[in-house]
């Protein structure tokens, strides 16, 4: 008998006699799932950054980190109407008033695929500024610490490009000392395949000029429109809707740029999915998800090769937004998958894990990420150390003492959403999970509860209210789920009505008793993972036989169940597997289940549904030795 291994570097366990598997190997499909340093984890969570949404409650349309010359930051956010800046102080975002010829109504972007692009770029005498645009924006702006204002009406230094007035870009970007701005629309014409760069930023404001020497305007040879863009080292990667270019440095001042393409197997269809890490750059065409170094370009997407052409909603595909979680090492894209008929959002998240080349997806409705390492100052007597146990003891604590409490120095990615708010991810949050404050007796049952983003569609698991019984002789309680078991003990509710503090059920609590006090509510989390089909000797034209199966699970992390496939059949032969940990007092158990099946291959389906509780799984061992002769 042999064994062979998923993951296990950290399973702290006996080597010796173990084939190990690379997680790249074993999974090909995880959902609301991921892998991390070897360790799969049922979710990734996700927290409120803030006390609440920006002010006018719209669509997220771009978070940007704003680098002051004293190497300090400011987090900004920008609204389908206003820019915001985060406060520390009051763990708010603080609107920023218009001014000059910037809308005081707002920006109005129209649609909500006309993501927003900014950049710090300071003024001629090294003073903050911020400039912003998009395809919706009637203009450029600028952000000075103060307020905005009109990059190109309100600025004594800027002078427009000899062919006509600059109104507004779907790209911005400081790069070789230069403002450089994508798509413009220059004298009402849009120029899709070309870059406005200014002169070099000097005490002149030669930076702000577009008519000077050194600056100009540079088409690409090709008649496919812009479709991203993104810094790559020592040159701009810019994705077209079929093809990938560069725009590369010169040592001529006054011909500061050139083009040249990459040869490209597939084209870019959604402008805000480019990303760049680790000299790469990715982005999302209808075909495939795409990577380019500015040499080379080649599919990214070897692993599910089709999974943008049957994934994501064609008809709303501009709608995809991509980041890169630099804590975890992952490639991240918001898109719609249009599985739900009237969302006209993203709802789901595809995740690369960059460092062990897995993917999975989230059940997550965010619109753009963002980075930051800004947070909200933990003041001394609020510390808790129950989440950090070192804090309750001074003279033992790991942290710097004038640092204790502090989140502003850890390195955090954002999220936004189509209501205003921002979060963090990375938390070990129970994700869309909100305290109750009230409920309704009546018909439907309407629940209050804090600022929350719930929607219509969405499942809920109530827990821990008091009150809230029918009559006799059933009494049954509202509560639908144990915290203290994680058990469900009746059906999830489906949320048919939401607000931003409300959730109405399915439910007629006309008859029940009044609502006393506490609660929570929570969309659960359904975790599946499945493996690539099973048989190390299918090379050799063996069938193989598997005798039993180990999974080490954290004992906290509730239970699992297993399926069990052979030879790509639609039903599994086993369902339901139950695996539950029943040793409390470890903090992880190896739990079997024996499978004694001979096929050709077989694939192991790991799943749970839980609204309280992740599952967490260092290690999947095989025990298993070659079968007869294949019968395929």
């Amino acid at each position: 008998m042999q064994t062979y291994e998923i993951t296990g570097y950290e399973s702290g366990v006996s080597r010796a006699g173990v084939n190990y598997l690379q997680p790249a190997d074993a999974f090909q499909n995880i959902s609301n799932g991921y892998i991390y340093r070897q360790v799969l984890q049922s979710r990734q969570g996700f927290s409120r950054f803030s006390t609440g949404p920006v002010s006018d409650g719209s669509r997220i349309m771009g978070i940007f980190e704003h680098v002051l010359l004293d190497n300090t930051t400011q987090l900004l956010v920008i609204s389908q109407e206003f820019l915001y800046k985060y406060n520390t102080g009051t763990d708010t975002f603080d609107q920023i008033a218009n001014a000059g010829s910037a809308p005081a109504g707002g920006f109005a972007i129209p649609s909500r695929d006309f993501y927003v692009s900014g950049t710090t770029y300071p003024f001629k005498d090294g003073t903050q500024r911020f400039l912003f645009t998009g395809q919706g924006m009637s203009d450029i702006y600028s952000y000075d610490g103060t307020d905005v204002q009109s990059f190109t009406l309100d600025n004594a230094d800027f002078q427009a490009f000899a062919g006509g007035a600059l109104t507004n870009a779907w790209f911005i970007l400081w790069f070789g000392e230069r403002l450089n701005i994508f798509n413009p629309t220059i004298a009402a014409q849009p120029t899709p395949q070309g870059v406005l760069y200014s002169g070099i930023r000097n005490s002149a404001g030669n930076g702000d000029k577009f008519n000077v020497s050194g600056s100009g305007l540079l088409n690409a040879d090709t008649s496919e429109y812009i479709n991203g863009v993104s810094i790559n080292g020592n040159e701009i990667i810019m994705n077209f809707s079929r093809s990938n270019w560069v725009l590369e440095k010169t040592r001529d001042v006054f011909n500061p740029y050139f083009i040249r393409k990459v040869p490209s197997v597939l084209g870019t269809d959604a402008p805000f999915s480019s990303v760049t890490w680790d000299n790469l750059t990715v982005s999302v065409g209808k075909t495939g998800i795409l990577a380019t170094d500015g040499r080379q370009s080649s599919r990214f997407d070897n692993k599910i090769p089709n999974f943008t052409e049957d994934d994501i909603d064609s008809t709303t595909f501009p709608l995809t937004y991509g980041g890169f979680d630099r804590v975890n090492g992952q490639f991240i894209f918001s898109y719609r998958s249009g599985q739900i008929d009237d969302l006209d959002t993203q709802d789901k998240v595809l995740v690369n894990n960059y460092e062990e080349n897995t993917w999975s997806t989230y059940d997550n409705r965010f619109t753009v990420f963002g980075q930051t390492e800004l947070g909200s100052e933990t003041v001394w007597n609020s510390i808790d150390e129950n989440a950090l146990p070192e804090w309750a003891t001074w003279d033992t604590t790991t942290d710097i003492w004038n640092k204790i409490g502090l989140e502003a120095t850890v390195q955090k990615t954002l999220a936004g959403d189509d209501d205003g708010f921002v979060y963090q991810l990375n938390t070990d949050y129970n994700d869309y999970a909100i305290d109750i404050t009230g409920i309704t007796a009546a018909n439907p049952c309407v629940i209050s509860t804090g600022t929350q983003a719930i929607k219509v569609g969405d499942r809920i698991a109530v827990a821990d209210v008091v009150g809230m019984v029918s009559p006799a002789p059933n009494s049954q309680s509202i509560n639908n789920f144990d915290f203290a078991t994680d058990t469900l003990t009746g059906d999830y509710y489906n949320v048919t009505a939401a607000t931003s503090s409300s959730i109405t059920i399915d439910l007629d609590t006309t008859l029940y008793t009044a609502w006393s006090s506490g609660g929570t509510a929570s969309v659960p989390i359904e975790f599946s993972a499945e493996t690539i089909p099973f048989n190390p000797w299918r090379e050799q034209g063996n069938r193989v036989y598997v005798s039993y199966i180990e999974v080490l699970l954290d004992t906290g992390s509730g239970s699992l169940l297993v399926d069990v496939y052979e030879n790509e059949e639609d039903a599994p032969f086993r369902s339901d597997i139950p695996l539950v940990p029943s040793a409390p007092n470890k903090g992880r158990e190896w739990i079997s289940i024996g499978i004694n099946q001979e096929s050709d291959f077989l694939t192991f389906v790991f799943k749970q549904i839980s609204p309280a509780v992740r599952i967490k799984m260092t290690s999947v061992r095989i025990h298993c030795r070659p079968g007869g002769p294949s019968l395929g």
